[in-house]
């Protein structure tokens, strides 16, 4: 059986030993709450799903250094099923440095430009796809008042349209956290 290469199982298993010293694991968390920790080389909070359930989970205040990597700060390992019952899950305010890349379930974006729409991509932030429970967004434009509506949310994706073409700027705010 030379050269096969090693078993899936077996795969995971060495990936299990690596990560060992480097993440917090918690599987189905229910009301845990990690807070002003210091992760330092690359570590992140792994969340694993068993049962596919998350309740009451704050990860907040926290501070996370790594090297360029960009090494998620929280993970999602859904080897045996997907996370199904996600209920009051915050993840924000914590700070990266070196190259590690946040993620969260609050997110704020700024866009400023001329044109009837404006839309924007929130998963590279975004802890959970297509989880967004809530929008608030504001149009600011000078010497009009176009008509204006949030036209989709999907994926991660916001789209905002105007009746009138305008220079805009619009302010959008997210929240998977509901």
């Amino acid at each position: 059986m030379g050269g096969r290469g090693k078993e899936k199982g077996e795969e995971r298993l060495e990936e299990e030993k690596r990560r060992k010293w480097r993440c917090e694991v918690s599987r189905d968390p229910v009301q845990l709450h990690i807070f002003n920790n210091f992760f330092l080389g690359n570590a992140y909070v792994l969340l694993r799903s068993i049962n596919g359930m998350i309740h009451g989970l704050n990860i907040v205040d926290n501070m996370f250094s790594g090297d360029a990597s960009g090494v998620h700060i929280v993970q999602l390992d859904k080897w045996k099923q997907p996370f199904r019952s996600i209920k009051l899950v915050i993840v924000d305010r914590n700070e990266v440095y070196g190259g590690m890349e946040i993620k969260s379930t609050l997110a704020k974006v700024f866009l400023q430009g001329h044109g009837k729409r404006w839309s924007h991509d929130f998963s590279p932030v975004l802890l959970f796809h297509d989880r967004i429970r809530h929008v608030e967004y504001s149009l600011q434009v000078d010497g009009s008042f176009p008509h204006h509506a949030l036209r989709n949310v999907s994926g991660n994706r916001i789209v905002i349209e105007s009746d009138t073409t305008v220079q805009a700027i619009v302010y959008i705010s997210v929240d998977q956290s509901l």
